[in-house]
Order: structure tokens, then C-alpha cells, then sequence
């Protein structure tokens, strides 16, 4: 539907594709999020532990780690969902941590690991929420400025439907959230966040409950929007996925960054594979000088005396 007329439907190939934001330009050098010694604590926990990376315009950094080595709690940080310590600088500007919408206002924009969608609305107005122009809406507008007022509300809807369209969501505009299947709500997400027109855009496990053919088509998709000069940042399980589509990637393991660099390298970073896979014990000599035990047989009591 439109501002001006209520039972049509908006056609998603009348609109341009959605492009980033203007909030910041790249730096001089190219960096668009630089993210530097990274902090947060809770309590006497640190969950994240001196965390730097920079992303450059047109650039995908992957964010990989073993469940609670503080991938969510950095993106957090740098979303202003909790307070941290650290710089945060986006285009060369620096913005305060701790801030959402200070955040929000420098152009960088997230999905969350579930999606987080409002079922009970349409698809394109959940799309609408993060398309903000407060411009010409208050009384005053409605009264004296309804011609500009109404402009710029019909700005707001084309932005929302190209996000849908580009997303490969046209033609669900009216159909409620809560209707699309698991795959399509995170790619409603997805459509929200570029409604929103990023610069930095983070990513948190976008392809957690995809098939194998919704996964390919959301590869696709970033680099896609790689392509548009965004700054990605993605949390992931699925390493393929994460093979595919990302420059660099960057392994937390208990809040700190142990490795970082292009993905080939660091699938072979001795501090990756025990991050990942643990450290092999050696064999354990027997008292009389036998053989010993092999060090699987080893693991295995010392996780068995563990939780006796």
C-alpha cells in the first residue's frame, strides 16, 4: 500500500535500488568502521577483552569463535546495546560507545542472531521502522506543509519496497510478518536494516537456520551489497559460508582476537585449530614403563574424573 492511496500496493520495480547511507564518507584510507581496543564487562566477567578491527569500504570481515568467545557482546558494543570502553570510529568520525542512536545516526545498522521482527505488522511496515525522516511530520507540517509532508512520506515507502525487493521479498508487502517462513523473516531483517541505508552494516549469524539453497542465495546477496561499497562485518558457524564471501576473517576465543588475516591463512593458525579443536594430549606412560594409554583414553577419564 501507499501514503496516498490505501488499497494499492506499491510496485517494488518503480523504485531505484537501495543505496548506503550518506552519514560518513570512507577515510582517506579506505576504512569505513575502525573498532579499537574494545572492552565490556560484566561485573568481574570480561567478555570482551582489547577487541581492534578495521573494515574497509567494499570490504566482508568475518567473526568466528567457539560459542561464548564474545562475538555478539562486540557487535553489541559497537551498536551501543552495552556500555563499553574502546573507540569506535566510522568514516574517520569518531562515535561514543554506549550510544545507540549515536550508533544508529553514523550509519551502522545490524540483524540479530533470531530474527526480530514485529509478526503482527506487514512486511513492508516492518520495513518502514528504520526508514527515519522526522521531517515536515509534526502539526505544524500536517496543517501548513501536507504537499512536502506527503513527499517525503511517499521517499519514505519507496525506500522500504526497493530494501524488499532487493532482498528478493517484492510482492509480500501486504502479507503480516509473522506469515513468512523462518528464512524469509531473516531476510525481512535484512531488508530493514538496508532500509535504513548503512554504512557498517553486522551481521550475526545470518545464515542460522537457512537450508543450503537459502544460504547461497544470501551469499550472493552480500556480496552483492559488498559491491555497493558496504562494511560488513559477519558472525558465522557455517565455515563455507564464511569461506565464500568473506576478505578477512577474525577468531575470538574468551573475548580476545587470536588470529586475523584472510581465511586461508587463518583455518591454519595452530591458535584457530585449538580454539576450535582443543590441544592433543601426549600419551601417558604407564608406572611399569609400558606403553601407556593413548592420550584419547586420557581425555576421556580426565573429563569423566571431572564431573564425578
Amino acid at each position: 500500500m501507499t501514503p496516498d492511496d490505501p488499497t494499492s500496493t506499491a510496485r517494488a520495480d518503480e523504485f531505484p535500488p537501495t543505496t548506503p547511507g550518506d552519514a560518513a564518507p570512507p577515510s582517506r584510507d579506505g576504512v569505513m568502521l575502525l573498532a579499537g581496543d574494545i572492552r565490556v564487562r560484566f561485573g568481574g566477567v570480561v567478555a570482551v577483552d582489547g577487541v581492534s578491527l578495521s573494515v574497509a569500504a567494499g570490504q566482508v570481515y568475518g567473526l568466528v569463535g567457539p560459542n561464548g568467545s564474545g562475538k555478539t557482546t562486540f557487535l553489541n558494543a559497537l551498536t551501543g546495546v552495552v556500555p563499553a570502553a574502546g573507540s569506535l570510529r566510522v568514516g574517520g568520525t569518531a562515535v561514543p560507545l554506549g550510544r545507540a542512536r549515536r550508533s544508529r545516526a553514523a550509519g551502522v545498522l545490524r540483524m540479530f542472531q533470531t530474527p526480530q521482527t514485529f509478526v503482527n505488522l506487514s512486511c513492508l511496515e516492518n520495513v518502514l521502522l528504520a526508514c527515519e525522516d522526522t521531517r515536515s511530520s509534526g502539526l505544524f507540517a500536517a496543517w501548513l506543509a501536507r504537499p512536502l509532508m506527503w513527499r517525503r512520506e511517499r521517499e519514505r515507502w519507496r525506500v522500504a519496497a526497493a530494501a524488499m525487493e532487493r532482498v528478493g521479498l517484492s510482492g509480500l508487502d501486504d502479507l503480516p510478518a509473522g506469515a513468512l517462513t523462518y528464512g524469509q523473516q531473516r531476510l525481512l531483517e535484512l531488508a530493514r536494516a538496508l532500509a535504513g541505508r548503512p554504512r557498517a552494516l553486522l551481521l550475526d549469524e545470518p545464515s542460522a537456520g537457512l537450508n543450503d539453497a537459502e544460504t547461497e542465495q544470501l551469499a550472493g546477496l552480500i556480496r552483492e551489497l559488498r559491491g555497493d561499497g558496504l562494511a560488513i562485518v559477519v558472525i558465522d558457524h557455517k565455515i563455507d559460508f564464511i569461506d565464500s564471501i568473506c576478505d578477512v576473517v577474525g577468531v575470538l576465543e574468551l573475548g580476545r582476537m587470536v588470529a586475523s588475516g584472510p581465511p586461508g591463512e587463518v583455518w591454519r593458525d595452530p591458535k584457530v585449530v585449538s580454539a576450535y579443536l582443543g590441544t592433543a594430549l601426549e600419551p601417558q606412560a604407564a608406572p611399569d614403563g609400558g606403553p601407556g594409554r593413548p592420550a584419547a583414553d586420557v581425555a576421556a577419564g580426565a573429563e569423566a574424573a571431572r564431573h564425578a
